[in-house]
């Protein structure tokens, strides 16, 4: 059989899956990208030595030219099989060898591996038990980011030991393990490797936080107020940055990851009201709701490059403040790079208000958080350090600084309306 794949995590795992059900020495795999799987798949049907060969394309799709070129060699008598979980392949449905499936009965998220081995386990070719079982749950979890729902690490990390191995490495570790194991679980090696890669990601992670841009995408028409984007160049833990960037930044809509060296874009969201392969598909991109990419096209370099090349990354909010916490009785205080100051409070009734730059915002928000995103958003601003925090009372008040740190207390409570004005 010849199986033309995907090259990450969950198209590599096909071809695992393919050998595993079929034994190794009858899976020949061609693992590509999207900007080669339709030329290879065309060379493929083009060589006359491969005419009786079945064809299987697993988490990845075809042109509607060459999906014409297999329907025709379907109907030679050939067997002719794809297993695809995105939506954007949904027209291939109408192929009865396309088998494009985004959900499971019981409502969960299929991978292309999962589709995989329930399809051999329906052929009788695979067991639905031990090691493998585990390891194909494993990658759909990943895929699906139902991992980071779930707090599931070792599908996230099976992912990292399929980039840090060298090529080849990971199917054959996979291979043998799988064969005969009753749990998957991760060899001592491999724990020290991933131990090693987690430390290094963090203090990458953490780097580019500082580095990300912010401004609103006002091309991009979904009907309401634009997105609001993060922008940061990254050539490496696409995934996690962006996991990461999404949780740390809620008034954000989504996050551009950029790779200038590949040309490539990554995007990633953690809300539902968001679907980023339907932003990607601007760029010729695709993928899943919350995580898809395209190649950096000239129009992606104008709309994503520039903007990160001229705004300054908003600073990050203070992590170790005593006095200006966030939900404080007296105001939290954030300011931006124009020196202006937003005071985010709780009225009397229960609404959280803004005074930006000594006005009143003519908004209310029932949570915090939403008060705290809709500032971001609209003035790019962080939460204020202790000093600048304390120093700005002392300021305002002409209390020396020791005073108001000694009797804070005394002194916000005395001092409310001049901070707070609810009308």
């Amino acid at each position: 059989m010849k199986l033309f794949s995907h090259n990450d995590l969950d198209g590599k795992s096909c071809g695992i899956v393919a050998m595993l059900a079929l034994g190794e020495e009858n899976v020949e795999t061609f693992y590509c990208s999207h900007d080669n799987i339709n030329r290879r798949v065309s060379d493929f049907l083009l060589d006359p030595e491969q005419e009786k060969k079945p064809v299987y394309i697993t988490d990845i799709a075809v042109n509607d030219e060459l999906a014409g070129k297999l329907q025709s060699r379907y109907e030679s008598g050939r067997e002719v099989q794809l297993i695809d979980h995105h939506v954007t392949a949904d027209h291939l449905n109408k192929f009865e060898w396309g088998l494009v499936q985004t959900k499971q009965e019981d409502g969960k998220l299929t991978s292309a591996t999962s589709l995989l081995y329930e399809h051999y386990i329906k052929k009788g070719l695979l067991k639905d038990q031990g090691a493998l079982k585990e390891f194909v749950e494993l990658v759909r979890q990943y895929d699906t980011w139902e991992w980071f729902e779930n707090e599931n690490e070792n599908a996230k990390r099976l992912n990292d030991l399929f980039y840090l191995l060298p090529p080849g490495e990971f199917e054959k570790n996979m291979l043998e393990r799988l064969k005969t194991e009753e749990h998957f679980h991760f060899s001592e090696t491999e724990e020290t490797i991933l131990q090693l890669e987690e430390d290094s990601r963090k203090a990458y992670i953490k780097k580019k936080q500082r580095q990300m841009a912010e401004t609103w995408d006002t091309v991009y028409k979904t009907g309401g107020e634009p997105y609001r984007i993060g922008i940061v160049h990254a050539e490496s833990h696409h995934s996690e940055l962006g996991n990461e960037l999404n949780r740390e930044n809620p008034h954000l809509d989504l996050i551009v990851i950029l790779n200038i060296g590949g040309k490539r874009a990554g995007f990633r969201t953690i809300y539902d009201h968001v679907d980023v392969s339907k932003y990607a598909a601007q760029f010729g991109g695709g993928g899943h709701p919350k995580a898809s990419g395209c190649t950096l096209t000239p129009e992606g370099f104008q709309r994503f490059v520039l903007p990160a090349f001229e705004i300054p990354p908003r600073r990050r909010d203070a992590h170790d403040n005593e006095w200006n916490v966030r939900e404080n009785v007296y105001g939290t205080l954030f300011i931006n790079y124009n020196r202006e100051i937003t005071n985010l409070f709780q009225t009397s009734d229960k609404q959280w208000k803004l005074i930006h730059n000594s006005l009143p915002v003519p908004k209310s928000f029932e949570e915090f958080q939403s008060a705290e995103n809709y500032l971001k958003r609209q003035y790019n601003s962080w939460l204020m350090p202790d000093e600048k925090y304390i120093d700005y009372i002392s300021s305002s008040l002409g209390i020396s600084q020791d005073k108001v740190t000694s009797d804070y207390k005394e002194i916000m409570d005395k001092h409310r309306s001049f901070f707070i004005k609810e009308s």
